[in-house]
C-alpha cells in the first residue's frame, strides 16, 4: 500500500494536474479541415490553371511511357551502362559489358539517376525513363510558375506550358519520351536561364549560384553540350547593358570557380582510376560531332531552322512571333525584358548547334521551353486583350464558354497530332526494320511465358545493338535463365531443343530445313520456336 500510495502522489497525481491545467489554459489548435482550405486554394485563378495543366500535360508527358521498348543507341547505352552500375556498383566509371566505357564518356549524372530508379524500381524501360519524366515535370512547372509568378500572367505561363507539351521537337524519342541526356539537360538549363534573369533582375546572389549550379548540374548531365546556354545569357546581359556590371560582380567568379572544381573534379578523378578517359572525351566531346563529321554528316546551317518552319514547332511559330513583337512593344516592365532573354538564349543555342558539323534532331531540345513562353506570352494576349473586349457585354457564362471554346480550338490540332503521334509508336519498327520490333516481343515474351528460361535470339547482322545487349542483361540476371544474342547465320548450327526467337521470317527457312520446328509462340511478325531433331 505504501507505494500504491507513492505511486498516485507522485506520478499519476501530477500528471493528471498537468493535463488539468494544459486542457484549461493552453488554447485548443484550430481544427484542421481539409476541404475549406482546398476550396480557397482552388478559389485562386493561378491554381485552377495549374491543375488543367498538370491534366493535359499527364497524356503527352507520360501515357505508355514504359510501352515501346528501350531504343537504340543512346537510350540502350545508358540503359546499360546503369545496370551495370546498379548491379556491380561502379559509380565513377560506368562500364559497358564489363569495362569502362569509353564510347559513352560523358559524365554520369543521368546514370547514376537511372542506377538509382532500377534499384529502386526494378529493371524495366519505365524505370530507366523515370528520371526524365520527372524532369520533364519540372521543366514543364518552371515555365508555367515563370510566366505566372515572374511575369505575372498567369495565362502566359499556363499557354507556354502546354505549348511545350504539345510541341513535337519536345515530345518525341530521344528526348521527352525516352531516357536520354536531352531532356534532363533542357531541364538544367531552362533552370539555369530563369535564374539568370532573377538575377539581373534582383541582383541577389543567391539567384546566380543557382544559375551555376544548374550549368554544373547541365555539365555532369551532357558534357560541354551543357554551357551552349553560355551564348545566349551573354548576348542578353549586352542587350540589357549589363555585361560590365556582371562581370565587376565577386559572385560571378566564385560561381565559375565552383563549376571548374567540380567539373574538373570529376573528369581528373576518373582519368585517376580510368587511365585514357580523358583521350576519349577529347576525341568524343570537346570535338568529335561538333566539330568532326563523326555522323550523318552533310550539315547545312538552315537544318534546325527548317525543321522548326516544318515539323517541330509549326504549329506555333505564329503565336511565338506574336508573342516576341508584342512583348518587345510593352518597355520598361519583366515582360520586354524576358522577351529579350528568350530571343537571346533561342538565338544563341541555334548559332552554335547550326554551324557544327553533324546536326541532330535533338541537338535543338533546349530551346523549346524558351520558344513555348514566347509562344505563351502571344496567346495570352490574344486571351487577355482581345477576347477580354467581349467581358462587359457578355454574361459571365457566355464569355468563360467564348474563353473554353477558342483555347480549345487553338490547342486541338497540336494536342491531336502529339497524341496521334504517340500512339503511331505502338507498331513502329523505329526505322529497323523487322528487329525493330523485337525488343518489345522480348518483353511480352517473358511476361506471357515465364517458364522460358533459356532463350536464343536470332537477328540480322550486325555486332553492336546495346537494345538487345540490356535486354540479354534483364533476362539473365534471373536464377536459372540465359539468353543468347546472335546472327542469323548461327541458326542452323544450333544442338536440338534449342528455344529460338526471331522476327525476321527470312531467319526461319534454315531452320525449317535444319530441324523439326515447332512454334511456341507467334505475334506477328515475331515468333518463338522450339528446334527438335527431324525425324
Amino acid at each position: 500500500m505504501p507505494a500504491i500510495h507513492w505511486l498516485v502522489k507522485n506520478i499519476l497525481w501530477p500528471f493528471q494536474a498537468r493535463c488539468s491545467f494544459l486542457h484549461q489554459h493552453i488554447s485548443i489548435v484550430p481544427s484542421f479541415s481539409f476541404l475549406p482550405r482546398l476550396r480557397l486554394w482552388l478559389a485562386a485563378t493561378e491554381n485552377q490553371l495549374l491543375l488543367l495543366l498538370l491534366v493535359l500535360a499527364a497524356f503527352p508527358l507520360y501515357y505508355e511511357l514504359g510501352r515501346n521498348p528501350i531504343q537504340l543507341w543512346d537510350e540502350s547505352r545508358l540503359a546499360v551502362n546503369a545496370f551495370e552500375m546498379s548491379r556491380d556498383s561502379h559509380w565513377l566509371v560506368p562500364q559497358f559489358n564489363g569495362v569502362p566505357d569509353h564510347w559513352n564518356t560523358k559524365p554520369p549524372l543521368l546514370i547514376w539517376f537511372e542506377a538509382i530508379s532500377f534499384k529502386m524500381f526494378g529493371y524495366s524501360a519505365l524505370a530507366l525513363r523515370l528520371p526524365v519524366a520527372i524532369a520533364n515535370l519540372v521543366t514543364v512547372l518552371m515555365v508555367f510558375r515563370f510566366g505566372s509568378r515572374t511575369l505575372r500572367q498567369p495565362l502566359a505561363g499556363f499557354f507556354g506550358a502546354l505549348v511545350l507539351v504539345t510541341c513535337s521537337g519536345f515530345v518525341q524519342r530521344h528526348i521527352a519520351r525516352t531516357g536520354d541526356y536531352d531532356a534532363l539537360l533542357t531541364c538544367w538549363v531552362t533552370l539555369g536561364w530563369i535564374q539568370f534573369f532573377h538575377y539581373l533582375e534582383t541582383a541577389n546572389r543567391r539567384h546566380l549560384l543557382w544559375c551555376a549550379a544548374a550549368i554544373t548540374a547541365a555539365t555532369l548531365t551532357k558534357s560541354i553540350a551543357g554551357l551552349l546556354v553560355l551564348p545566349g545569357l551573354f548576348l542578353y546581359a549586352l542587350v540589357q547593358r549589363r555585361l560590365l556590371w556582371l562581370l565587376r560582380q565577386p559572385v560571378v567568379y566564385v560561381a565559375g570557380l565552383g563549376w571548374l572544381v567540380i567539373v574538373a573534379g570529376y573528369y581528373l578523378g576518373r582519368e585517376a582510376v580510368d587511365p585514357g578517359y580523358w583521350a576519349a572525351v577529347k576525341q568524343n566531346d570537346l570535338g568529335g560531332r561538333l566539330l568532326d563529321e563523326q555522323g550523318p554528316g552533310n550539315a547545312y546551317w538552315s537544318f534546325y531552322l527548317e525543321n522548326i518552319f516544318n515539323s517541330t514547332f509549326r504549329y506555333w511559330l505564329w503565336a511565338a512571333v506574336t508573342g516576341l513583337l508584342l512583348g518587345l512593344l510593352q518597355k520598361g516592365t519583366p515582360v520586354h525584358r524576358a522577351v529579350w532573354l528568350l530571343l537571346a538564349v533561342v538565338v544563341g543555342w541555334l548559332l552554335v548547334i547550326s554551324s557544327a558539323a553533324n546536326e541532330y534532331l535533338w541537338y535543338d531540345a533546349p530551346i523549346y521551353p524558351a520558344m513555348a513562353l514566347l509562344a505563351g506570352i502571344g496567346l495570352a494576349v490574344l486571351f487577355r486583350d482581345v477576347l477580354g473586349r467581349y467581358q462587359a457585354q457578355l454574361p459571365a457564362w457566355q464569355y468563360k464558354g467564348l474563353q473554353l471554346g477558342i483555347g480549345l480550338l487553338v490547342l486541338l490540332l497540336p494536342y491531336r497530332a502529339i497524341i496521334r503521334q504517340i500512339i503511331e509508336e505502338r507498331y513502329s519498327d523505329y526505322g529497323e526494320g523487322v528487329d525493330g520490333h523485337l525488343a518489345r516481343y522480348l518483353v511480352t515474351l517473358s511476361k506471357q511465358h515465364p517458364e522460358l528460361d533459356s532463350l536464343t535470339v536470332l537477328r540480322n547482322g550486325g555486332s553492336y545493338n546495346a537494345v538487345f545487349d540490356f535486354y540479354k542483361h534483364v533476362h539473365n540476371i534471373k536464377p536459372g535463365h540465359q539468353m543468347v544474342v546472335g546472327g542469323a547465320q548461327y541458326g542452323p548450327t544450333l544442338p536440338p531443343g534449342t528455344v529460338v526467337v526471331l522476327c525476321n521470317p527470312a531467319h526461319r527457312v534454315p531452320l525449317d530445313s535444319a530441324f523439326r520446328v515447332v512454334a511456341l509462340d507467334q505475334r506477328e511478325p515475331c515468333q518463338t520456336l522450339l528446334l527438335l531433331p527431324k525425324p
